[in-house]
């Protein structure tokens, strides 16, 4: 098991990331990515490839730190009608997102790479996952937004919360949390690392 000698590493500070990665038995250590400025999505490739290759530049940012480790990197972004969000600037921002998604179903997309520098592995991944938001008037978004903060969250919002905005959703509910697992566990299976 020599893949096992150093412990995968998250790129990632997202508590719903690191509970998901820990829900699937991974011995692995949360550092936040080094990526200065995230590239916005400008249409210039398919969005899945988009979330692919900023989940890799996130796995990649660390790789001086980490060289002999596996790295895992991630990324989420919503699309609606052609429109991608990804996190909120402020909170007017967040209200926006949300007013433009009440009563619509939108696309989540999330990349997601493992990546080894001295073992030459940059492989990647993604899934799309289909969610409706229920229609909402203007204090229930500011309800909503006041009780669940948006600002660490693609789109301002949160699958999980309860009592949330989400009416239903169509895939993978752990690839709106932030982390395609499905698309990850043949990944960490091939390099033994759970």
């Amino acid at each position: 098991m020599e893949y096992c000698k150093k412990p995968v590493i998250l790129a990632s500070s997202s508590e719903r990331r690191i509970f998901l990665l820990k829900q699937l038995g991974a011995g692995f250590i949360a550092v936040n990515h080094r990526l200065q400025v995230e590239p916005q999505f400008d249409g210039s490739v398919p969005l899945g490839r988009f979330v692919q290759d900023l989940a890799l530049k996130k796995a990649e940012s660390l790789q001086e730190d980490y060289p002999d480790n596996f790295i895992i990197g991630s990324d989420t972004v919503i699309c609606l009608n052609g429109t991608v969000y990804g996190k909120p600037k402020d909170f007017d921002d967040a209200f926006n997102t949300i007013k433009e998604l009440s009563g619509k179903t939108h696309e989540v997309y999330t990349g997601v790479s493992l990546f080894n520098k001295l073992k030459n592995v940059y492989i990647t991944a993604y899934d799309k996952t289909f969610v409706k938001v229920k229609p909402l008037n203007n204090n229930e978004i500011k309800n909503y937004l006041n009780k669940y903060p948006p600002f660490d969250k693609a789109g301002s919002y949160g699958i999980q919360d309860e009592n949330g905005i989400i009416d239903s959703y169509r895939g993978s509910f752990e690839n709106v949390l932030g982390l395609p697992v499905q698309k990850l566990i043949p990944l960490l299976n091939e390099y033994h690392l759970i």
